[in-house]
């Protein structure tokens, strides 16, 4: 370990230094600039930054007093795992304590570093044992010290950024300077940047005339609006100058846009909407996926799959925002309703967003996404369509209704879900419109929760088993009582590939009935 003081002059510039032990930095005094690798950070009195083995950096004070720094370097240590064999011993490593990877080459403020590099400074002219000990005990606090800093410094980088977003999104029309936005959160220039294209995938001054984009082609929406007018309410004084960049963003200038009438539409929500959207015969630009869930390169089911080339992915594994479709300058927005979610609220009061209630039965979901893009005549095409699939279905599938009753469960979370007979998609279809028989002692809506004792309880003569990984199947076989299921016993537990049984939307459930229907036939 080496601490050494730098002094530099004003309007001094060093030469760039390549790191070669991880370091860290701390500025004593005065102010200027880092430039660590290819960012740059202005820094001032107690700023503190962590830099791994590799890092280049170069010193420039800007300012009219001197500038002081600190120059700590170490050399990495490992820790060995601890086996019944070996004791635990540490040993050279090249990688930086604690790790490579976590180095921050971004600066932070901490007073209490100060504190612990003086006292550091004092114990490294103590070379006895005890001095020995108290400074390794000096350096890991300060170690913790930048670490956990710099931590919490990258945590709540997102929150400032979420809440420019909403500053955007809330002042479009107004004259924005974008370059007082780092500033507003509480960020560098350069980390803001960074942070907000790793949020957004955008610079912000395309985030904001993507937005503007957007609130324009509402109001050309409407027609007898003049062009400056429009301008004007999105933040533009000068016309041809929004024609220009409106021109560069959509591919044709506003008068062209005006008379065409292709939407660009995206969905926010945990249903597959594009599914309807789909048999509209319209391509969503971003939709919802499940990368998580469907074994697909996209997240898509495969069955919809090749069907939306260009469409972007939107992983809803996590809940999808407003934010999030921006980038794809949509002319309307579906939204389905989140449940307990600040995400309700982001945008559904935008006037290009249609929003829709939950309901158990698909049709009311594409009846009301055909009427706002006046194709009411092919929603109901499509209903008549899937109608007589299902009676086709009910037909083939009588031999296996007719055998007694059924239960529907999945299994998940180590937890088993009983599914009642109403108030859900799936049972609709399963009980109501295929003719399947329900345990006539399963009374309950929706779902049940945890219901692994009533399923005990009710010893159905039929079981379904829906969406459930395999090894939730294995560990519920060898709970106690399943074994002696009479379902069990006689063979009757029914477990289909069923995780892409989808009958929230018209081709989802065309899909799944195919498969449905080759399942029980071959039983």
């Amino acid at each position: 370990m080496t601490l050494k003081e730098h002094h530099y002059e004003p309007a001094f510039r060093s030469r760039r230094i390549e790191l070669a032990r991880a370091s860290i930095v701390y500025i004593k005094t005065g102010s200027g600039r880092l430039f660590i690798d290819e960012h740059s950070y202005t820094v001032h009195a107690g700023s503190i930054v962590a830099l791994k083995p590799g890092t280049t950096f170069i010193v420039h004070n800007h300012s009219a007093l001197p500038l002081e720094l600190l120059l700590l370097q170490y050399q990495s240590v490992q820790l060995a795992s601890v086996t019944a064999s070996r004791p635990l011993k540490a040993t050279e490593a090249d990688s930086s304590y604690p790790s490579a990877s976590a180095a921050i080459a971004t600066p932070v403020r901490s007073a209490s570093a100060a504190t612990l590099l003086e006292h550091l400074q004092k114990a490294w002219t103590n070379r006895s044992e005890l001095g020995f000990i108290r400074l390794q005990s000096l350096f890991h606090e300060l170690l913790l010290d930048v670490y956990s800093r710099s931590t919490t410094a990258q945590r709540n980088a997102m929150p400032s950024i979420q809440a420019m977003l909403t500053y955007l999104e809330e002042n479009y029309a107004k004259p924005i300077a974008i370059h007082q936005l780092p500033e507003m959160a509480g960020m560098t220039a350069s980390s803001f940047c960074r942070a907000f294209k790793k949020r957004t995938g955008m610079t912000p001054i395309r985030y904001l005339t993507q937005i503007r984009m957007i609130k324009a082609k509402e109001l050309m929406s409407h027609e007898g609006m003049p062009l400056k007018d429009i301008a004007i309410c999105v933040g533009y004084q000068d016309e041809l100058y929004f024609s220009r960049v409106f021109k560069k963003v959509e591919g044709v200038p506003p008068s062209v846009y005006t008379k065409r009438r292709e939407k660009k539409i995206a969905v926010i929500s945990t249903f597959l909407l594009q599914d309807h959207l789909l048999a509209l015969g319209i391509l969503p630009v971003a939709a919802p996926s499940y990368p998580n869930y469907f074994r697909t390169a996209t997240g898509f089911p495969s069955y919809l799959e090749d069907r939306l080339p260009g469409t972007a992915a939107l992983n809803a594994d996590r809940t999808i925002t407003y934010s999030d479709v921006i980038p794809f300058a949509p002319d309307m927005i579906i939204k389905s309703v989140y449940q307990h979610s600040d995400a309700d609220t982001d945008c559904s009061s935008e006037p290009n967003t249609i929003v829709l209630d939950h309901s158990t039965t698909w049709e009311q979901y594409l009846r009301r996404i055909a009427e706002r893009v006046k194709k009411e005549a092919e929603a109901e095409r499509i209903i008549r369509h899937l109608s007589k699939l299902e009676q086709e279905a009910r037909r083939k599938l009588e031999r296996v209704t007719q055998r007694g009753s059924w239960v529907i469960i999945r299994l998940i979370h180590q937890r088993c879900r009983l599914y009642g007979t109403q108030d859900h998609t799936l049972t609709e279809l399963f009980y109501s419109r295929l003719g399947f028989q329900p345990d006539e002692r399963i009374a309950h809506g929706m779902y049940q929760e945890d219901a692994y004792d009533r399923l005990i309880e009710l010893d159905p003569e039929n079981i379904l088993v829906v969406w459930s990984e395999e090894d939730e199947l294995n560990a519920f076989s060898a709970r106690k009582g399943w074994q002696n299921l009479q379902a069990v016993r006689q063979n009757r537990v029914f477990i289909p590939d069923s995780k892409e049984w989808d009958p929230w939307g018209p081709i989802g459930r065309e899909h799944m009935l195919r498969m449905m229907v080759k399942y029980f036939e071959r039983r």
